[in-house]
């Protein structure tokens, strides 16, 4: 009973956030752009057809009366429409969303391999030459901008060395299918629009080889780049929780018993210690979703940190405050099942409920 009143706490605390989040974002950018109709409207636009968009957008009242309006329509899922792309908001959400997703989870998958591989390097030889070096090398990483990780990555594994793509997150003469799975339901077919707009999972579903290729060779730099985005954090735990782990007495009891090494490593101090970085998953995720931004707008790479910063920088306020809205939803609800993990693995925090 106590977990369910903690969970409803979070759940409210993480819907608060969301809209306090969504009101400050369409304050900001009422005032970065009061009046936007005329841009809205078209270079070419009569002072009728500017009226036009000004009345059909409340541009003439004060701020607050358009977020009236603008909540009013939030929650039914009318978004607007972009004046940037001349198409549904939510349309747009749904193309750039889950190339963004599915970017995350590439990166989040190299960066748990990647991170807790030299947590444990780190850890079998404390102070030592490797230890010390993959220290050095996770705080340059960590302390340098995610822009010039990115653009370094972009200049040396691009363009002197042609290794990957540079931009696009596939050849632009392929394309994305529609998707083969649905469900019925009273006569009607629902598709799974998410997975049509992954173009990895799309192409491979559908046996598409060559776009498969094509769109995980695109990905893989902005991947990369994304991974190395906040690097450093799962292996400093890792490696401090084998380091306590192998100091414990079951640990010297199975060594005593004559096991070896290797076993004592990954089938009693590994599984151990793995559990406070697995808790960290989710928080990891929501991190990239926010690094998208910087990432995907260097790569070119269309997801929605890419469609934020085009509606910003066009002032496309509708589109702009729907997609970092979308993007705050998802940071939160991958904290919320952060907290959830940590209440459910660990018995201090269920016996602090």
């Amino acid at each position: 009973m106590i977990f369910y009143k903690f969970l409803i706490k979070r759940a409210i605390e993480a819907f608060l956030v969301i809209m306090a989040e969504l009101i400050i974002v369409f304050y900001l950018a009422n005032i970065a752009a009061p009046n936007p109709a005329s841009v809205w409207a078209g270079p070419e636009a009569s002072p009728e057809q500017i009226q036009i968009v000004t009345e059909l957008y409340h541009l003439n009242q004060p701020w607050y009366i358009q977020l009236y309006y603008y909540l009013g329509n939030f929650f039914t899922g009318k978004w607007g429409i972009s004046p940037l792309y001349q198409t549904p908001v939510i349309s747009l959400i749904e193309e750039y969303l889950p190339v963004t997703i599915e970017l995350a989870i590439i990166a989040l998958i190299l960066k748990i391999i990647l991170e807790i591989s030299l947590g444990i390097l780190s850890a079998l030889k404390p102070n030592g030459l490797l230890d010390n070096s993959i220290r050095v090398v996770y705080t340059i990483t960590r302390s340098a901008p995610p822009f010039i990780v990115a653009l370094l990555l972009l200049l040396i594994l691009s363009y002197y060395f042609h290794v990957f793509p540079s931009s696009y997150y596939m050849n632009p003469i392929l394309a994305l299918h529609e998707s083969k799975f649905y469900i019925q339901i009273g006569g009607h077919k629902y598709y799974f629009w998410f997975i049509d707009n992954m173009p990895i999972l799309n192409s491979l579903l559908v046996g598409d080889i060559p776009a498969f290729v094509s769109a995980l060779d695109h990905s893989i730099l902005p991947a990369l780049a994304l991974t190395l985005f906040g690097f450093g954090g799962i292996v400093r735990l890792t490696r401090n929780s084998m380091l306590e782990v192998l100091n414990t007495d079951y640990i010297k009891t199975a060594r005593a018993k004559g096991l070896k090494e290797r076993i004592v490593i990954t089938r009693h101090a590994l599984r151990n210690a793995l559990l406070s970085s697995i808790t960290l998953i989710s928080v990891i995720f929501a991190g990239l979703m926010q690094g998208s931004l910087v990432v995907e707008t260097i790569f070119n790479y269309y997801g929605i940190g890419y469609l934020v910063a085009e509606s910003l920088l066009n002032l496309d306020t509708p589109t702009l405050i729907a997609a970092t809205v979308v993007i705050t939803i998802v940071v939160v609800i991958s904290n919320l099942v952060a907290d959830i993990s940590y209440a459910l693995l660990d018995p201090r925090i269920r016996e602090a409920l």
